[in-house]
């Protein structure tokens, strides 16, 4: 039982570096911001898209 409960802390913790690296290192935030802006003038320019 504690075995099982290790697997998926061990997981948990793996899954909570990978989104702390991809927020820190790889500009996550500002990278979606920027696809979001990018998106919005896409849409302006070509609202039948």
């Amino acid at each position: 039982m504690f075995k099982v409960i290790g697997i998926i802390f061990v997981l948990f913790i793996i899954c909570f570096i990978a989104i702390v690296v991809e927020e820190l290192f790889l500009g996550g935030r500002r990278r979606r911001q920027a696809e979001r802006v990018y998106k919005e003038r896409k849409h302006e320019i070509n609202p039948g898209c």
